[in-house]
């Protein structure tokens, strides 16, 4: 067997269509709910699907919504089905765990086990459904989601299934009955009923498929009262069953009972079954740790199962990859899964016209429109050819599958073959086969070693983040450990609250452009994650855009609530602390206060320009910071929005507003304060990677303490704050903390630095831990006091400009030569000082308003600093 015959992908197609009540006409009621609708509900439906990981089932992968309602599904593929397994190898003369009866009932019954516990209902099995993987050598079950997908007939018309396999209490129903009357027939022991006659049609105990579907219905039906093995006793392979031993046949005979209730679950039957045959199976068998579809964080023991590997893995170590990333892979080889399709005469086009019926009826049934010959049949099944994945990475070497990460060399190694792919832009780079190979298995090696690897992972991300990984990644920038899971099920989410109105109101209009948001998962599993955080935080209050901030959490988390609660919390926690207060009106002046400054300190010319014209904060940016940009920017454009500024500290949100200003400079400069509203109430589209560049450009070079806030949260303020330098790594930054009161600092223009910064950046030579650090230029400090004052003691290096005699009628500077100097300097950073900030703010405020960039005022001016030894007289320099 070939590598790529070893791992193999199957397309199948459905086409959505809402059936209300089982019927094919529409009420008056659900004229909204047409196919449209019911596809997009099948895609909210997916997500859960494929993130059932299990030996015993295949993967769902993938899906992809075409026109005229066509929904391809692509799955993990295996081409030998049950059926195509040699009779000899079904033996029931020793029934040990190596023979291939009890293998096969006890793979079932684990796969069934584990969609139970994850609450997926299989209405039955038939012989078709169990497939044999070779690589892995047990039974799997495909194709076990397509009535949850479709919610049990009413998004998209039902596969039909041999009914000679279904239990009596689906097959009781009529092949019409769908909806809720379906899924409330179908019980979670409904399967072994399947299993049982599957095992005994394998062992050539019975034929169903030698008997007329008619004729074997009606033998079920028939013997509702009594049992149905009696009525298979007249069928002549039944000889064989009797020569069973006793306990097997118990254990079948229970299988078969007609009565649901009387029948036992999948782990039930896996305990009677192995008490029958001597065998005790596992319950849980144990797989190696995937950080992908796995609990994350993890809480268990990782490295007893920890990799797998074995002759054909070192052939071949693409296939040592998860499905997920081969799939992915196989896309950015050049795969396509249309063409595939159309490659096989289905999803062609046709003339509109050629649909259009000849008869509409009153109740709105649609007769005479030609039917579509290349609709595939329901379950055909296509397989997608991955042999040009396997010969494209054919030459990439097999260390880079399994990277130490621990050792020097390697990493170097990795970094200079990747070090010209790394520099490309973004777009390229999650474009690039190799180099997406080589993020995606250095990423999932670090998340198996979490919260160990956390620096690491945060370095990595700063470069770029893999799409795959994304929630991964973004639960470990923001720092979630522990059993989340546990802490999100203790939460009382069903209670009504005072907010559920609100919520009930923007939850469907939340992002209603992405087709899985319209679905109506989406919108039951936003509603738990925010119910959930409301009643863990009774201190705040929901307010309108906390659903928007939820979405990009709870859309790359969609598989796994908790882990978006977990997300949401320490977001919320980091960025937007006291923005939910139910009096949050101080937390946001003072936030606007802050940006305002900072907009004056990195662009004087367009916060002048704005002022004047009366165009301020509160009228553009309070929805900016409230949902962090969501409002601004499609869900696409977030995730790469989020990836850096996860990546930064509480006030990189406020650089990202900046920059967003900084596109749109041109355009603010040159119009009024109406054409600038139109601008921003149909927000132009920017270039988001321009964005986030300029960004960290204005972050890297502003002191730490210009953004101090007095509402940021406890954890933010701290003596050394942490900085985002272009590696991603954090220097440790003495600032002070300091609080200003709002009304001051809301009429102040240019923002406060402490001395214990001046004090750093004056002395480039050590840090605080004794090491150099890379920093920005030697400030410039002009003192604005009297002469005389300015002679009595200062900050070394300062400069004399009395604010009294600094500035002319017109508000220019007079020129002296601490005036040339300090026109010289302008772009540098100017810090204005004087004895108790009377006269700074206003000294400073001038400057802005002549163009220089980059002034702040010292806090708490200089006369506290007289006796701390930092204040020295100037003819001792």
């Amino acid at each position: 067997m070939s590598s790529s015959e070893a791992l193999v992908f199957g397309v199948c197609t459905v086409f959505a269509s809402y059936e209300h009540g089982g019927l094919d006409s529409y009420t008056e009621v659900d004229t909204t709910r047409n196919g449209t609708w019911a596809s997009a509900q099948i895609l909210g439906r997916f997500r859960t699907l494929a993130s059932l990981r299990h030996r015993n089932i295949c993967s769902y992968v993938d899906i992809i919504r075409c026109k005229h309602d066509r929904l391809m599904i692509i799955t993990e593929h295996h081409s030998k089905c049950l059926l195509e397994v040699p009779s000899k190898e079904f033996s029931f003369g020793a029934w040990n765990s190596c023979s291939f009866p009890v293998q096969l009932v006890a793979n079932v019954l684990h796969g069934l086990d584990y969609l139970v516990s994850r609450q997926i209902g299989l209405p039955g099995l038939t012989p078709e459904m169990i497939v044999v993987d070779e690589r892995g050598s047990n039974f799997k079950i495909r194709d076990f989601g397509s009535v949850y997908l479709s919610d049990y007939g009413t998004l998209s018309p039902l596969q039909l299934r041999d009914p000679r396999y279904c239990p009596p209490e689906v097959l009781t129903l009529g092949a019409e009955t769908t909806g809720i009357l379906f899924q409330t027939a179908v019980s979670d022991s409904s399967a072994v009923w399947s299993l049982a006659l599957i095992l005994l049609s394998v062992l050539q105990c019975i034929s169903p498929s030698t008997v007329p579907v008619k004729t074997w219905v009606t033998k079920m039906l028939t013997t509702i009262e009594t049992s149905f093995l009696e009525a298979l006793e007249s069928m002549d392979e039944f000889q064989k069953y009797t020569e069973m031993t006793e306990s097997v046949r118990g254990v079948l005979e229970r299988w078969l009972l007609l009565d649901c209730d009387d029948r036992p679950t999948p782990k039930i039957a896996l305990e009677t079954f192995g008490e029958a045959v001597r065998h005790k199976f596992e319950q849980a068998v144990p797989e190696p740790y995937d950080p992908l579809w796995g609990r994350f964080p993890p809480v268990e023991l990782r490295c007893r199962n920890e990799t797998r590997f074995d002759k054909e893995f070192m052939r071949s170590p693409l296939l040592s990859r998860n499905t997920d990333e081969i799939y992915s892979l196989w896309k950015l080889a050049g795969g396509d899964v249309v063409s595939e399709v159309k490659a096989h005469g289905y999803a062609k086009e046709e003339p509109p016209v050629f649909s259009v019926p000849q008869i509409v009826t009153g109740d709105q049934k649609m007769l005479g429109a030609s039917p579509n010959p290349h609709r595939d049949p329901s379950g055909n099944l296509i397989t997608l050819n991955v042999e040009p994945l396997f010969d494209k990475l054919y030459d990439v070497p097999k260390e880079l599958y399994f990277p130490l990460l621990l050792r020097s060399n390697d990493a170097e190694l990795s970094a200079i073959d990747y070090s010209t792919l790394s520099k490309l832009p973004l777009a390229i780079r999650e474009t690039n086969l190799k180099y997406q190979l080589y993020r995606q298995i250095l990423f999932h090696r670090l998340l198996l070693c979490y919260p160990y690897t956390t620096a690491t992972i945060r370095k990595e991300a700063a470069l770029d983040i893999p799409p795959l990984y994304r929630s991964r990644v973004w639960a470990a920038l923001l720092e979630v450990q522990g059993d989340i899971a546990e802490k999100y099920d203790s939460i009382d989410k069903d209670s009504p609250c005072v907010s559920d109105r609100q919520i009930d109101v923007d939850i469907p209009r939340c992002h209603q452009y992405d087709a899985i948001m319209t679905s109506a998962v989406a919108h039951w599993k936003l509603r738990r994650i925010l119910k959930a955080w409301i009643a863990d935080h009774p201190q705040f209050v929901y307010w309108q855009g906390l659903d928007s901030l939820t979405t990009p959490l709870m859309y790359v988390n969609f598989h796994d609530e908790a882990l978006a609660y977990a997300c949401l919390t320490a977001f919320v926690r980091k960025y937007v602390y006291s923005f939910f207060l139910k009096d949050n009106t101080p937390v946001i002046q003072e936030y606007l206060a802050v940006f305002s400054h900072l907009l004056a300190f990195h662009d004087p010319v367009l916060s002048s320009h704005l002022t004047t014209i009366g165009f301020f904060p509160e009228l553009y940016a309070i929805p900016w910071f409230l949902t962090m940009f969501t409002h601004v920017f499609p869900l696409h454009k977030i995730f790469h929005l989020w990836d850096q500024l996860l990546l930064g500290d509480e006030s990189f949100p406020l650089f990202v507003g900046l920059s967003l200003l900084h596109q749109l400079r041109d355009r603010l400069l040159g119009n009024g304060f109406n054409e600038i509203l139109l601008i921003f109430s149909d927000f132009p589209d920017l270039d988001i990677q321009l964005c986030l560049q300029r960004a960290k450009e204005m972050f890297t070079i502003t002191p730490k303490s210009v953004t101090c806030r007095r509402y940021a949260s406890e954890n933010m303020n701290h003596t050394e704050p942490t900085a985002l330098s272009s590696s991603g790594n954090r220097q440790a930054v003495p600032t002070g903390v300091y609080e200003i009161d709002l009304e001051t600092l809301k009429t102040e223009i240019s923002p406060r630095i402490t001395w214990q910064e001046i004090h750093w950046l004056l002395n480039p030579g050590g840090g605080s831990n004794g090491t150099s650090h890379k920093r920005a230029p030697r400030p410039i400090l002009v003192d604005v006091r009297l002469q005389e004052e300015f002679l009595k003691g200062t900050f070394p290096h300062s400069m004399n400009i009395p604010f009294t005699s600094a500035f002319d009628a017109d508000g220019k500077l007079l020129s002296s030569f601490e005036s040339r100097t300090l026109e010289d300097s302008k772009g540098k950073l100017v810090v204005v000082l004087d004895g108790k900030c009377n006269y700074s703010p206003t000294f400073a405020a001038k400057l802005v308003q002549l163009g220089f960039p980059h002034v702040c005022v010292l806090h708490q001016g200089i006369d506290h600093l007289k006796t701390s030894g930092y204040v020295t007289v100037p003819n001792s320099w």
